[in-house]
Formats: C-alpha cells, structure tokens, sequence
C-alpha cells in the first residue's frame, strides 16, 4: 500500500525529533530546570532556530480512499499529526516573541558571542522567557520516557510506530468480489465456446 509506505518515510523523518531510537529517553520530566540550563545553554539563545518539516502523507491520509482499510491506525496517526503541529506552533510563537524585541536581540546576540555574560534586567527577562518556552518545546511537547502526556512527541511517535507494525503485521490482500470472479467465469465460458465454434466451422469436431 503506497501510503503506509508514505506514512513510514515520514515517521523515519519524525524519528530524529521523538528521539526514536532504541534506549533513548528524550527530555525527561525529572530533569530540573537547572539541569537543563547546564545541558542546553543554547536554549536562552535567541538566534537558535528550529527548522520545519513537512509530512503530507500525515497530513491528508484522512482523505485517502484508502481509509476505511486504516481504521486501526487512524487515530494514532491523528495524535502523531497534532503533536508535530503544537511543537511547530509554539516555536511559531517564540520566533514572534524573539522577534517582537530587535534591540534585545542585538544586545544578547553580542553578548553570549564574548562569554561571559552579564545582562540587564529587560536582557536577562527577554533571555528566561526564551530559555523557558523552548523548556516547554523540549521537556513537555517532545517530552520523554517519564512523560505522562501520550501526546507528547516522544510518546506519541512509539504508540503510531507500534500501529504501522501491527497494521502491517495483519494486512492481508482484500478479496476479489463475487463478481470479478463470475466475469472471469463468462469469459473463460465464452472462450470455450468460441473455440468450439471454429472447431465445429473447419469440421475438426
């Protein structure tokens, strides 16, 4: 079926960002807020980008003409969808918020370029609300193994991986209809006939 095969590219792609692979356990939820100031200093960096991707076989599955034989997947391809898009939109949102202040943008930029560096009040407020909206992306919208939320990225990619797997384990070719085989059998009839026919017309019968 060429859109589970669709389906699969993109959850190979979608991999990298649920931290898919085997033993990996994402952004943990036990993690502290200063632990992670130490493990990812990058996120009070306002110049730290997360770059897109797109996934239309995720996105419009529902309107294959295949669905009615997917509806053991439907759902956990829905949830997968959803929890790519909030990811993307709060992202969306700190981008504006970043670039809502270019005076503080310039101002930070320059100074985590000369480490170390000493803010002000509205640089250090601009670079916590930064630090803290990616904690949001990273920690609670990708999430990890301790996530409670199955809508967390992390979460949410094992449950629609598990459900390509058992949908493929079960997916058997569709029986032909009844009347696919009763055409089959007119013509196979029709055949014989018009053999007999010609038979009988050269007097080989």
């Amino acid at each position: 079926m060429n859109l589970i095969v669709g389906i699969e590219a993109e959850l190979d792609l979608v991999s990298g960002w649920a931290s898919g692979d085997e033993g990996d356990p994402g952004y943990l939820q036990s993690k502290t807020p200063p632990e992670l100031t130490k493990e990812h200093p990058d996120w009070f960096n306002p110049s730290r980008q997360i770059f897109s991707f797109d996934t239309p076989s995720l996105q419009s599955f529902t309107r294959s003409a295949q669905l009615r034989q997917l509806s053991d997947i439907v759902r956990p391809l829905i949830q997968l969808n959803y929890s790519i898009h909030r990811i993307f939109d709060l992202h969306d949102e700190l981008r504006a918020f970043i670039n809502s202040r270019p005076d503080l943008y310039s101002s930070v930029y320059k100074k985590l370029a000369i480490p170390p560096a000493t803010f002000t009040d509205d640089e250090r407020i601009y670079v916590n609300i930064i630090f803290g909206i990616n904690l949001r992306i990273h920690q609670e919208l990708i999430g990890g193994a301790d996530s409670k939320d199955d809508l967390c990225l992390y979460k949410a990619f094992r449950i629609a991986r598990s459900a390509i797997v058992d949908f493929k384990t079960r997916l058997q070719p569709e029986p032909l209809p009844r009347w696919y085989w009763g055409l089959h059998l007119i013509a196979a009839f029709l055949a014989v006939d018009g053999f007999w026919q010609v038979a009988r017309w050269f007097d080989l019968i």
